[in-house]
């Protein structure tokens, strides 16, 4: 749901404002009857599920040269300079 008020109502109702913003509902602040902000809830967080370790086991794989030297033509330059 949203609420609209004013500048000056937000300055006397700002704790249940907010305890509505809280429950989901969208506020609208406005001043001589022209939009000023919104306030809105902030989405709280899913719970993250527990890691379980070793799940990917086999699906990657890495090249017996992975921690070889790179070739000189790599870097473009010869290496005795």
């Amino acid at each position: 749901m949203t609420k609209t008020v004013s500048i000056n109502e937000v300055q006397t109702q700002l704790p249940g404002l907010l305890a509505l913003a809280n429950e989901g509902d969208e506020i609208i602040i406005e001043e001589n009857g022209e939009p000023l902000a919104k306030v809105l809830p902030i989405e709280k967080p899913k719970q993250q599920k527990t890691r379980t370790a070793g799940l990917g086991k086999g699906t990657m794989w890495m090249s017996d040269d992975f921690n070889d030297e790179l070739p000189d033509e790599f870097w473009g330059f010869d290496k005795e300079l």
